[in-house]
Parts: C-alpha cells; structure tokens; sequence
C-alpha cells in the first residue's frame, strides 16, 4: 500500500482496513458536443417558454450579422476568463464495520485569465488543491469540520517527512465526506463512487463562485469589463460544500450581474419556445452568425428557485466553415447563460445582441486540430482551459502518494 493508505489504517487502531485494489483514473474524455447524461430538469415539452428578453416579438432567431460589420463591431467587454476542472481517482476500497467504501482522491483547478488589450494575456488568480473523498462512518465521532481539518494536518505532518512527497510540497489540503445513507442499490446513478466524485466536483464549483466574489470584491468587473465562464452558470445550494446560508447564496449570486456562462455541451431540449415547440430543431437550423430568442430558465433548490436566461447562439460561418465542415448541427453552437437576479425582470435586448456580438469575436482564431470541439471554443477560453490543464500534477504522481 501507499503511504497515505498506511497512514490511514494504522491511525485507525484497527477499525478501518484497507485493501489493495487496482487504483485507476475514473475521469472519461467526452468531445461531444450533445449532453446525453445531464443534470438539468427538462421543461415539459407541452409549455410554452417565457421570454427573459426585453424584446418580446414572436421570431425564433435573431440574425447578429449587421453587429457584426467592421463600421458597428461594438468594443471588447470581455476581459476575463474563468475555467473549473478536476480530475479524479479511485485508489482504493476501506471497510468501516461490515461495510466496504471506495477512497476517491481528486485533483481541483480553477482559474481565472485577464486579457489586457491585443497583446497581453496573463494569469489573474488560480487555485489547485488535492482532495480526499471519504465515506462519511469514516468520521465515526461525528466531528464534522473540526475532524476533517485536524486529520488533513495529522496527515500532512505524517506523509510530509517523506522525501518523496516532501520535494514536490504535495499535501491533501481537504478531506470531504460524502453520505453513506439512503439506497445505493442503482449502480449507474446512485452509488458510493458517484457520490465521493460528486463532493469533488461540488468543491470545484465552490471555488469557481468564490473566485467570481473574489473578482467583484476587487472591483474588476464593470460594464466595460465582463467575465465568460467556461460552461454553466446553474449552481445549487443543494450541491455545494460551503453550506446552505439563504443571505450567502444571495450574495454570491449578485456577483453574476455580468457573467456570461458558455457551455460547449448541452441539452437541446431543455427548453421549449415561445409556442411550446421544440427548441432542438431551432437550434439545429440556426444560420451562420445567428441566435435563438433569451427564455427564462427555472430550477428549484432547498432555498426556493433560481432563475437564468438562456440561448443559444452560432459562432462561425462563411465558405471555409460551411455546413461541409460541421460534424453535426450543433457543432459550432452554445449555451449562454445569464443570471437573472429577479423573475420578472428581463435583460435588454440590446445587451443579449451586444453579448452575442462579442462571443462570436472570441471565437477567433480557432484552436482547430487542438480539440476535436475546436467549432465550439472561445480563443480565449481555450487559452485559459490550456494555462489550467497545464498546473496538473501527472497522474501518476498522485497515485503514487496512496
């Protein structure tokens, strides 16, 4: 066994033991472009979608081209660019009582770039941290908080006398817990494994919302100053480990007045339109430099419901990257996703075509042969998922510390 895996059954005093199972990897690289297994709650086909657009006339799309002409192109207001990844492991299996558990470590990274002017494109802040994954009867004295911080200590004080890990300043800077009750007979959606990748993917999201307060509380984002977050805006209090506090959950939603979340992947028919028909075939049928309508996008949580402006919007067009060169008709599509801070309050239209204008400048140059989705990127946002991947510790090397 690994040094942190002797670390954590010997400071058991034999009531944990673990075994030595086969460690891998547990992340899958999926490039396409259609989300099969995701998360959102499909609106009922039968209803019709409410605009969250100032603009409420009855049209499917709205063509962006006349933004778009070198005498009108608007100004840049994008300046910063925000990407969350992790990568996680099972490394082994623990029994606590007559129960077996799996031990999930995770690798986290969130960061922020800031594009000043053409030319400069440097790093505004970036987080990584290494995680544990844990059952939660792993805390058998219920102390919560105060247990996992203390045993992260005991075992960075333990496992860094290592010459191994002592030279790389490699520590475990948290240990999460994830629930170990309630039915896990489905093994494809409620398992204990899901559950322990869960808590790390909930740590990323925290860390995201905390650097976007980081950013407001350091008065970087006006409105000549916008931020593009690489994917959804759709977090939930349900999922986070910062705790359920409705004035925390307010304040770290303000922060999103001007965040623009871009998602590659998506659901196409997670919305109807204006007259309850499917927006998936709008969406395959947009022209070249074109968008669907803004509808208001609804999810419920412990606090009460949370609301979102939606659309979707083609990035690219011209003869060098006609229909001929697209793998599917989503493929140079996004999601964009506006924080709506109050339901009945829509955003101007002005402003979406503004927004829209800009996300279609960011999609060049492109990054094609670098990522099979190079249709779906933003340079920039490429840039940035590039300067994240890049502070990875090799994946051997984590493994090598259990």
């Amino acid at each position: 066994m690994g040094k942190i895996l002797d670390y954590i059954q010997q400071s058991s005093n034999g009531k944990f033991q673990c075994y030595k199972t086969k460690k891998l990897p547990l992340d899958a690289n999926d490039n396409d472009t259609i989300a099969y297994n995701y998360d959102d709650n499909t609106v009922v086909q039968t209803t019709k979608s409410i605009f969250a657009e100032t603009d409420r006339s009855r049209r499917s799309t709205v063509s962006l081209k006349n933004l778009l002409k070198e005498n009108t192109t608007p100004p840049p207001i994008f300046r910063y660019f925000l990407d969350g990844s992790r990568h996680t492991y099972k490394v082994d299996d623990i029994a606590i009582g007559k129960k077996i558990f799996p031990i999930v470590a995770g690798q986290i990274i969130v960061g922020c770039c800031e594009r000043k002017g053409r030319d400069i494109f440097k790093k505004y802040d970036l987080y990584s941290k290494i995680v544990l994954s844990m059952p939660d009867d792993f805390d058998d004295d219920d102390g919560g908080e105060n247990f996992c911080r203390s045993y992260c200590e005991s075992l960075n004080t333990e496992i860094g006398r290592l010459p191994f890990i002592k030279e790389r300043g490699i520590t475990i800077d948290k240990l999460l817990l994830y629930k170990t009750d309630g039915n896990t007979g489905d093994k494809d959606k409620d398992n204990y494994k899901n559950r322990a990748v869960a808590q790390i993917q909930n740590e990323m999201v925290d860390e995201e919302q905390l650097l976007v307060a980081q950013l407001c509380k350091d008065n970087r984002l006006n409105d000549e100053s916008w931020l593009i977050k690489d994917g959804s805006l759709e977090y939930n209090p349900s999922f986070s480990n910062l705790g359920f506090d409705v004035v925390q959950w307010n304040n770290l939603r303000a922060n999103y007045q001007r965040v623009v979340g871009v998602s590659k992947t998506f659901d196409p028919e997670l919305l109807p339109d204006y007259e309850g028909n499917r927006l998936s075939q709008t969406i395959a049928n947009l022209k070249p430099f074109e968008r669907t309508k803004v509808y208001r996008y609804e999810t419920q949580h412990k606090g009460g419901s949370a609301f979102y402006a939606v659309w979707y919007l083609r990035l690219r067009g011209g003869k060098e990257e006609s229909r001929n060169f697209r793998e599917t008709n989503f493929s140079d599509v996004v999601k964009c996703e506006m924080v709506l801070l109050q339901e009945d309050k829509p955003i101007e239209t002005d402003m979406i075509n503004v927004i829209s204008a800009n996300l279609i400048r960011e999609a060049y140059p492109v990054c094609f042969g670098s990522d099979i989705r190079w249709a779906n990127h933003l340079y920039p946002v490429f840039l940035t998922e590039s300067f994240c991947k890049s502070h990875y510790i090799n994946s051997n090397v984590i493994l090598n510390l259990f």
